[in-house]
């Protein structure tokens, strides 16, 4: 059986760390991909969306316009609490859906953050082996034809994490689930290569089942490794496991077996096109400071006493209350103090500052737009300014560096089609200082919150451009920097397909020779 495009996807793969390998030997099957393919350096929304890279890679078009940005958490227009996404609010036209209305013969196995869409013209497979799972139930894999998922879980057995009884949700992947001890640590890492080699095994069988147009996979296990055990990479000398393994490195070594595998069961005459989606490094925190920055500057529901004895408690006394504090009662006294897990359903908020990830998002509590609203229309944009301007001048008193590296509008980033549900003011940090924990400025003195990794994170995604290969075309044909909404068009290209006015991205290829 032959493919003619075969798409895979490593979620989360650091493209240094695929450079290292290949420069060391250690990646043959990179190596072999990387002679003769173009290499492209894409631009993608880590500094400002970071959730939107495979939306955006899937739709060819900008998660600032579709409003499919944070699939875990994000606000909707009209709503007051930041809540996951459901499947049927994502609109799920994708390359491979355009393909098969085109007639391709299409199959997608995991790929991340994308619902399904009845009809398809081949298989689709979601949430059987991937970091995140938002839009399924009890850990158990969909599919469309919706049998295909059983089918497939009846012949290979389930992930290794979920058939262990560890199930992911949209905020939670199955591996944050592990401890941090070294038994855990060994544990994780036979799971995720467990699941490497069950998933080769399944996408090689489904690769030889038929002829496919184009062969959509993903691998989460890169993703999940560099968030658990990014840490390793640099302390391995000092560390059990890290001595007998190095397990980022050794998850890298097992993709690369699998890529080979994969190309090889694909056909010699197949174009393949390999995308490390994001990278990974150490935390930079900074997001975890903007909520007392805007308590400081009079913007939170708290204004008077009870803010200012907020601002001075220690963390255990801070917790104690909201223990000994109940309901009405604990919603009241957190609203007074300005600290309301859900500012917007205050109407004393006048700006809130939502989780963005490696992000803070900036909403304005604007009047007739969101439920409790107390700023109105007019004064929002004098006031989107004032906190940018405030926002800029915090400092890290270490360094006297400034700590935010860019805070831009949905109108600067997206244009005049951008969503209604985007924040406001979208704000990224300083990578090149120490962990962000404290910051200061005239106007709101210092203010100190430790950094708090998500479920014993120790790696985060840095601002790093995306990279793609692409083998079997002629390099010539290929421009070599874009933004990832280009792969969409890019693949509907190599397949012969024309490109909709409705995406976003443009082809890649240059005219004069497709593969």
């Amino acid at each position: 059986m032959a493919t003619r495009i075969l798409v895979l996807g490593l979620d989360a793969a650091d493209a240094a760390l695929i450079h290292e390998g290949i420069d060391a030997g250690t990646l043959p099957s990179f190596a072999r991909l990387c002679t003769g393919a173009t290499e492209l350096s894409l631009s993608n929304t880590l500094s400002t969306l970071p959730g939107a890279i495979w939306p955006e890679i899937a739709a060819g078009r900008s998660s600032g316009k579709t409003g499919f940005y944070f699939p875990p958490r994000q606000l909707r227009t009209g709503e007051a609490v930041p809540r996951p996404v459901e499947a049927d609010e994502v609109d799920p036209t994708s390359f491979w859906t355009l393909a098969s209305d085109a007639g391709a013969r299409v199959a997608v196995i995991d790929y991340p953050w994308w619902p399904l869409r009845s009809g398809l013209n081949g298989i689709q497979v979601a949430e059987w082996g991937t970091h995140d799972r938002p839009f399924g139930s009890d850990g158990l894999a969909f599919s469309e034809p919706s049998d295909i998922a059983s089918e497939l879980t009846a012949r290979y057995g389930p992930y290794p994490m979920t058939a262990q009884g560890v199930v992911g949700t949209a905020t939670r992947a199955p591996c944050d689930h592990h401890n941090a001890s070294e038994g855990a640590y060994e544990a994780l890492l036979s799971d995720l290569v467990a699941g490497i080699e069950l998933k080769t095994q399944l996408l090689v069988d489904l690769l030889h089942q038929e002829d496919w147009d184009l062969f959509v996979a993903v691998f989460g296990e890169p993703q999940c490794a560099g968030h658990q055990m990014w840490h390793l990479l640099e302390h391995a000398a000092a560390h059990p496991l890290g001595q007998a393994t190095d397990p980022v490195r050794e998850i890298y070594r097992r993709l690369d077996l699998a890529i080979g595998a994969l190309m090889r069961a694909a056909g010699e005459h197949a174009v393949s096109v390999v995308i490390a989606s994001h990278g990974m490094a150490k935390p930079t925190g900074g997001p975890q400071l903007i909520p007392e920055v805007l308590l400081r500057l009079g913007l939170a529901s708290g204004q008077g006493s009870a803010a200012g004895v907020r601002a001075r408690l220690p963390a255990p006394a801070k917790k104690l209350a909201r223990l000994v504090l109940k309901g009405k009662l604990q919603h009241r006294a957190r609203e007074a103090a300005g600290s309301l897990p859900n500012p917007l359903e205050s109407r004393e908020t006048r700006a809130a500052a939502l989780d963005g990830d490696r992000c803070s998002w900036i909403r304005i509590n604007v009047q007739g737009r969101e439920p409790f609203g107390s700023v109105a229309a007019g004064d929002a944009p004098e006031l989107v300014e004032n906190i940018r301007r405030e926002l800029l001048a915090l400092t890290d008193p270490a360094t006297g560096e400034p700590v935010v590296a860019t805070a831009s509008t949905p109108l600067e980033e997206f244009g005049p089609d951008a969503h209604p549900d985007m924040p406001d003011l979208l704000v990224s940090f300083r990578e090149d200082l120490e962990v962000l924990e404290t910051c200061e400025s005239a106007r709101v003195g210092r203010v100190h919150v430790p950094y708090r990794a998500p479920a014993r994170r120790t790696g985060a995604h840095p601002t790093t451009p995306t990279t793609a290969w692409i083998a079997g075309a002629s390099a010539e044909a290929v421009a070599t920097t874009g933004s990832v909404t280009d792969l969409a068009p890019t693949i509907l290209e190599l397949l012969g397909l024309s490109v909709p006015a409705s995406l976003d991205g443009h082809s890649l290829l240059r005219r004069t020779a497709v593969a």
